[in-house]
């Protein structure tokens, strides 16, 4: 009768831990849906990710040309990542990050001591602060690596398979907001040059100055690519 008692017991914990865990997961997909700081979705997720797998610390690196570089994490990450390089470098052989970008699925190490990639500089600054476990976790747009979600522990312990998953579904959603601020920076970048070649034109039809219609022209390529405006002395 025991036995029976503690079973529907953790039972009743699992289902109470899945509720917490789908409503999480709704709430950031809620402020993703009208969110336009991608940062404040990400730090929610970063934090969420800890509380519910029950870790002490979690990050985000993202990918940056040809390295990752740090983003958001959790208060308990900040002291450990302070002591690492704000990059690391891309493939299986140089980090655990980069083994993860590299082969798009999750890396667990259920005891950092013997994990993969365990140069002597992460091991021990992951020491020092007392981590001992960690779940890395790749974050895909389009089947493409564009980051890794990083959640550490203070104890030995095994993740489950539920939790893997969690994470990963926790990493999709900083890749949505990721791509949707992508998306919406290409959006505004474009209305930007209609913008631009609707004020060109105007100015083209009716224009007898070519000079005045160049120093438009030019103002608006340096403005739009970022560049220092200059003009013709024709």
């Amino acid at each position: 009768m025991n036995d029976q008692r503690k079973t529907k017991k953790q039972l009743l914990e699992e289902l109470e831990l899945e509720r917490e865990r789908s409503i999480a997961l709704q709430e950031i997909s809620n402020r993703l849906a009208g969110a336009r700081d991608t940062d404040e979705v990400l730090d929610l997720i970063v934090n969420e990710a800890t509380r519910l797998v029950n870790t002490h610390a979690a990050y985000i690196r993202l990918l940056d040309g040809n390295e990752l570089v740090s983003s958001v994490a959790t208060e308990g990450a900040a002291d450990f990542l302070a002591e690492l390089s704000p990059v690391v470098g891309i493939g299986e052989d140089t980090h655990p990050a980069g083994q993860v970008m590299s082969t798009k699925k999750p890396l667990v190490m259920e005891d950092v001591a013997e994990g993969e990639m365990m140069y002597p500089a992460l091991l021990s600054a992951l020491q020092k602060h007392g981590l001992k476990a960690s779940v890395l976790v790749p974050l895909l747009a389009n089947d493409r690596s564009i980051g890794v979600l990083v959640v550490l522990d203070k104890r030995i312990r095994r993740f489950t398979r539920g939790e893997v998953s969690l994470l990963q579904a926790f990493a999709d959603q900083a890749s949505l907001a990721l791509e949707k601020a992508r998306l919406l920076n290409e959006a505004e970048r474009e209305k930007e040059r209609s913008d631009a070649l609707y004020r060109v034109s105007n100015l083209l039809a009716g224009a007898h100055d070519t000079d005045e219609v160049l120093d438009l022209i030019v103002h608006e390529a340096a403005r739009l690519g970022g560049l220092m405006p200059v003009s013709f002395d024709w």
